[in-house]
Parts: structure tokens; C-alpha cells; sequence
């Protein structure tokens, strides 16, 4: 018999990409949503949809009970009042439910930044404070720590208009969310992989503004990036239909400074290698 997962946050950006490669290695894969007609309307009958709230154990209890495994992909969105009860209480909530239930393994997204210790603005600090509730609640786990993804890129440009805030010298291991999708997969079904966390890395390490560019040459020709000082984006955080973005500034004011600072080898060895590069993931895109 197939193994049961759950997958809380399975229909964005990178939940869903987990969900549909479990689902072709052969793994019986239900997606837990607050807003479960949603989830139907975007899934169609894809996948089994269980109605669950990260907030309250007993609407967990519910959509947990029966099931082997649990993936956890939950984002506050750059909301930093939603990062406690989100992200972090609502890891915590999951971990303590799987461990009374009996859960083979709970896994969860967090980030390359991640060293174990909570630092760095709430949107990076809420993920290490989540890794923690997993780890101390007692059940097997599996921890992924990826770095950025190509599918990021679209937010990059805001407005009609392709930035890069802050001078951000520094190189990022971009990866793909298929990629980063195969590799929780196989982590899932492998025994050495439990109580591990793993960064996932891709092939080719480069800047935010050399991703940008290549991906606007290709999906953007008509945009050229432009680097915008903290003090320009504070400004442009101020006029109309821009407030949003005053979130992402702490974000990269964070990323200006910071050295991806992470190795890859032992996610690589278990896991596999991450191999798709940007150029790859944009033929992809083309064709799509």
C-alpha cells in the first residue's frame, strides 16, 4: 500500500510542486486548506483536500488522523504579524498533533539562511523558531533549508517596473521548485534522511540582479533592471498602491549584507543533485 501524506499548503508557488511529485512517486497525497473550495476550484479532482486550520489542533486532528506523513509548507506572505501564529505556532500545532497521533515523519520548508539560530528580521527568524517546535516536539522529522527560487523571480517586478533593492553583491544558489520537489520526496521515503535538516542548493550560484537579467532577457525583453537604493524604496513605499512595499524592505536590507553560507554535500549525496540551471528552468518557461 502506498504511503498516506498529508501536505498542509499544497497549492502555491512551492507546495504544490511537492504535492504532484509525491503523488507521481507513488505516495497517496491529500492537501490540507483553510479554504478547501478554493483548493477545489484550482485542483480540480487532482488531489484528495482535507479542511484544516494550523491555528486549531482540533480541525488538525482531523484532517492528520489516518495519515503517515506530513509536509508542512507554510507562509506568513512577508506579513511579520502573521509569522507567530502562522508559521511558527502553527509548526508547533502540527508537530505536537502528528506526535500524538503517531505520524511517521513530519517535514517542513524553512530556509538556507538557517544555522539553528533565530536571527535576522521575523520573515528568516520565524523559520529557524519553527524548526525548533518541530525538532523539540519529539517527532521524526526532516528539515529543508533551500535557497532562493527561479520562481521568485516574477517578484522582482513591481508595477511594470524590474528592481533589485539594495546592492545585493552577494551570490544565492538559485534552485527550482521541481528540483527542490524531488528531493523532499525522496528525503520522505528514506530512513536516513529522518531527523536530518538539508540545505538545497542549485547548480549555479549568482546574483539577484544576474538572475534578473537573464530571466527579463528571456520573459521580459522589454525591461531592463534597475538597482534601487533602500532610501529610493522607502520613498516609493510611501506613494499610492506601494505599500506593500514596505514589507520586502527589512527582507533585503537583510539580504545585502548576508553570505549564503550553507552546504549542500550531504542533501546532495542522499537526495540527489539539484542540476536544473536558469538557463533550463527559462526554456522551460518559453515553451510553456
Amino acid at each position: 500500500m502506498p504511503k498516506k501524506v498529508l501536505v498542509i499548503g499544497g497549492t502555491g508557488m512551492l507546495g504544490l510542486p511537492v504535492a504532484r511529485q509525491l503523488k507521481q512517486d507513488g505516495l497517496e497525497v491529500t492537501i490540507m486548506s483553510s479554504n478547501p473550495d478554493t483548493a477545489r476550484e484550482k485542483l480540480g479532482e487532482e488531489f484528495a483536500i482535507a479542511n484544516g486550520d494550523v491555528t486549531s489542533k482540533d480541525s488538525l486532528r482531523q484532517a492528520i488522523e489516518g495519515q503517515e506523513i506530513v509536509h508542512i509548507n507554510l507562509s506568513a506572505h512577508l506579513q511579520p504579524e502573521m509569522y507567530q501564529s502562522i508559521e511558527i505556532q502553527g509548526t508547533a500545532n502540527v508537530a505536537e498533533v502528528s506526535k500524538e497521533l503517531g505520524i511517521e515523519r513530519v517535514s517542513c520548508i524553512s530556509s538556507a539562511t538557517s544555522h539553528g539560530i533565530a536571527e535576522g528580521p521575523i520573515y528568516l527568524e520565524g523559520k529557524v523558531k519553527a524548526e525548533q517546535a518541530l525538532i523539540s516536539s519529539g517527532v521524526n522529522y526532516t528539515i529543508m533549508r533551500p535557497s532562493w527560487f527561479f520562481e521568485s523571480l516574477p517578484i522582482f517586478i513591481q508595477s511594470g517596473q524590474a528592481g533589485v533593492i539594495g546592492k545585493q553583491p552577494n551570490k544565492l544558489h538559485w534552485l527550482s521548485a521541481d528540483d527542490y520537489a524531488r528531493q523532499v520526496s525522496t528525503a520522505l521515503v528514506t530512513s536516513d534522511a529522518a531527523n536530518k535538516c538539508f540545505y538545497n542548493l542549485g547548480p549555479e550560484p549568482m546574483t539577484m540582479m544576474r538572475a534578473l537579467t537573464q530571466y527579463c532577457q528571456r520573459l521580459h525583453p522589454d525591461l531592463t533592471p534597475q538597482t534601487i537604493s533602500f532610501d529610493q524604496a522607502r520613498m516609493f513605499a510611501n506613494l499610492p498602491g506601494m505599500g506593500s512595499l514596505k514589507t520586502f524592505i527589512p527582507f533585503f536590507e537583510y539580504f545585502d549584507s548576508y553570505s549564503e553560507q550553507a552546504d549542500s554535500t550531504e542533501a546532495d549525496k542522499l537526495l540527489g543533485t539539484n542540476k536544473t540551471t536558469l538557463s533550463k528552468w527559462l526554456d522551460s518557461k518559453q515553451k510553456n
